[in-house]
């Protein structure tokens, strides 16, 4: 009788012990929370630096976006071309409205009209052609000009312009009797220097001046009080 008590009392308390004893941690748990944490600070890591990477971007687009507007703004002020060769001072009031070129012989560009002529001719037989059509031989006065001369003429090709340097004076002037200011543009000089006239011709890349009793092709100019 007391054998089988003391037997129910050692029942008893082993399962008093095993009820209150921790259960054992599972290893796969364990794992599974540090792949939890690895993966979160992976997470939050590519979100920063994808955050960095749209703030560069950004930044690079608009340093990039006024840097272009800024090179379109000094080449429109500078008026210079590929060849850096020839540059222009440019007017800063915009162009006021002009009347249709004559004919489509003309050729318009912003504004102004302009006649090319491939024959050949001395500057004072170029400069009375033009007065035959009731205009004059090119003046340059700005951008406009300047870009008519690279956007239609080729690298070779020459074309007296009405600059020259009447005999016994040393200064060029415009066949409209204007100054040349030398700002504009530099002169080379093709032969020696004499008494004689001399007269300027320009190609896509370069005004030269040469005899004026040279044969070349030339350019017409309408001015808008002529239009």
């Amino acid at each position: 009788m007391s054998g089988d008590i003391v037997y129910a009392d050692l029942q008893t308390i082993r399962a008093s012990h095993l009820g209150h004893s921790s259960p054992v941690p599972r290893p796969e748990s364990h794992h599974h929370r540090i792949l939890l944490k690895i993966g979160c600070t992976m997470i939050i890591v590519l979100l920063v630096i994808i955050i960095m990477l749209s703030i560069f971007v950004i930044q690079y687009k608009s340093a990039r976006h006024t840097e272009v507007d800024n090179e379109s703004k000094e080449a429109y002020c500078n008026g210079k071309n590929k060849s850096g060769t020839i540059t222009s001072i440019v007017s800063s009031n915009p162009p006021t409205a002009h009347k249709p070129c004559p004919n489509k012989d003309w050729k318009l560009h912003e504004g102004k009209c302009y006649w090319v002529d491939t024959h050949k001719k001395s500057w004072i037989e170029s400069r009375n052609d033009c007065i035959m059509k009731n205009s004059q031989l090119m003046v340059i006065r700005d951008f406009i000009d300047m870009s008519f001369l690279w956007l239609h003429l080729s690298h070779s090709d020459y074309y007296w312009i009405g600059l020259s340097i009447p005999t016994k004076e040393k200064l060029w002037t415009w066949v409209d009797n204007s100054s040349f200011d030398p700002r504009l543009f530099s002169i080379e000089e093709s032969t020696p220097w004499t008494r004689s006239m001399k007269c300027a011709q320009v190609s896509r890349v370069n005004i030269i001046g040469k005899k004026c009793e040279d044969r070349e092709q030339w350019i017409c100019q309408l001015s808008s009080t002529q239009q």
